[in-house]
């Protein structure tokens, strides 16, 4: 069919519709353990075209079984059911969108799936609904790209994580933030996977020169977990007196590339506790050198500091990610970043004991109103936008540098 000349339609047979996505599958994950259960679930599409029209252009979806099989030999996922239509899982009253006249890309059209509580579904189990593109108002239809597949499966307990090459991430807090102020008892956790050591220090999280927990140092291994704290000892010094854990390199703090670590910091009124994995490696006093050449206990740490960029002589403030290094440093400003994956970001007003931080899936999901919980970032988003919800309700969301980037993934693994 050759094209026509006219501006209405002269795009007519390249100009298709079709679904905009990267992927033409979306996991919808069902938890079923003792803190969540899914009732309900919805997901967004949008269609786009490559050349605006004149006019609008509706796209109707419709439910389409008759691909399950297509799915199954494309996806490679033989046994995979087709999620019943008797269960009131879904009803999609509102199947279209529109293309508006002059754009290329519809708003987003949901389609909500309800009742998943009551959906029976084992251990790799998976339910696949096809939707499929069915009109468009006249235009041609990508057959490629005209059909999404929703896929339903058990939640692991963790099922997305944030990948943090080259990003960070902050709370806003204030010197008016008294939950993080001044604290005498606290604990810091996060769940990291490291893609490469390649830095000489990769920061987890903490404030410079106050409390850090990072990875390598001078004369230590990348790979090896450091603990950082320092406090100012008289006025007259310019720089605080510093302290490490472990003061010199040593290998029981090493972690692996593309494995999945659990890292655990408490802090009792001056006393350290460093867990990787749910084990001890040690318990050390948070002791600096004095003027006088005594020891100095710091007793307490202040999260409170208000988040900037650190120019100007600014206090350190508290990272995800990142430590050190200011925007005015040029490409040095990502010198310490965390080349890796994280979630599972906590931090708590006491001091957790081996016991609890060792209990049966604490690595990967606590009930958000736990006791003590100061601020929970799980880091499972999964949407678009600058921000990481705290699930503690505290308010304590994070901002990050860059969009997350978020990567699926299904923890514990087996």
């Amino acid at each position: 069919m050759g094209c026509k000349e006219d501006e209405e339609g002269k795009h007519h047979f390249s100009n298709q519709v079709f679904i905009s996505a990267t992927s033409f599958t979306d996991d919808v994950f069902i938890k079923r353990d003792n803190l969540d259960v899914t009732r309900e679930e919805s997901c967004d599409v949008t269609v786009a075209m490559a050349q605006p029209r004149e006019r609008d252009i509706t796209v109707t979806f419709a439910e389409a079984p008759g691909l399950l099989e297509h799915y199954r030999m494309f996806y490679d996922d033989p046994t995979a059911e087709l999620l019943p239509a008797n269960g009131g899982y879904y009803d999609f009253a509102d199947n279209s969108t529109v293309i508006t006249a002059g754009m290329v890309e519809s708003a987003p059209l949901t389609f909500a799936f309800t009742n998943l509580d009551n959906l029976p579904i084992e251990e790799k189990q998976r339910y696949v609904l096809p939707v499929r593109i069915v009109s468009a108002d006249g235009m041609n239809i990508l057959e490629s790209a005209r059909t999404v597949y929703f896929v339903f499966s058990k939640a692991a307990l963790i099922n997305v994580v944030a990948e943090m090459e080259n990003n960070c991430a902050w709370p806003e807090w204030t010197a008016d933030t008294e939950a993080v102020k001044d604290m005498e008892t606290f604990t810091l956790e996060a769940l990291v996977y490291a893609n490469s050591f390649d830095r000489k220090i990769s920061t987890i999280m903490g404030i410079e020169d106050t409390f850090l927990i990072r990875l390598g140092d001078d004369g230590r291994p990348t790979n090896q977990l450091q603990v950082a704290f320092a406090k100012k000892v008289s006025e007259e010094e310019t720089s605080p007196a510093r302290g490490k854990i472990p003061a010199e390199a040593d290998s029981r703090y090493d972690l692996k590339l593309f494995v999945w670590h659990h890292i655990a910091v408490t802090f009792d009124r001056g006393t350290i506790c460093v867990y990787i994995d749910g084990k001890l490696k040690d318990t050390v006093k948070a002791s600096v050198s004095g003027t006088d050449g005594h020891a100095v206990i710091i007793d307490k740490i202040n999260f409170a500091i208000p988040h900037s960029d650190e120019t100007d002589g600014k206090e350190r403030c508290f990272w995800i990610g990142h430590s050190y290094r200011l925007q005015s440093d040029g490409d040095l400003f990502y010198e310490r970043r965390f080349d890796g994956m994280m979630g599972e970001v906590r931090l708590w007003n006491k001091a957790l004991t081996a016991e609890e931080i060792a209990s049966e899936n604490h690595f990967y999901k606590i009930d958000p109103a736990s006791d003590g919980l100061v601020a929970y970032w799980k880091f499972d988003d999964n949407t678009k936008g600058k921000t990481v919800k705290d699930y503690t309700g505290n308010g304590f969301d994070l901002k990050t540098e860059r969009e997350v980037n978020w990567q699926s993934v299904a923890l514990p693994e087996e």
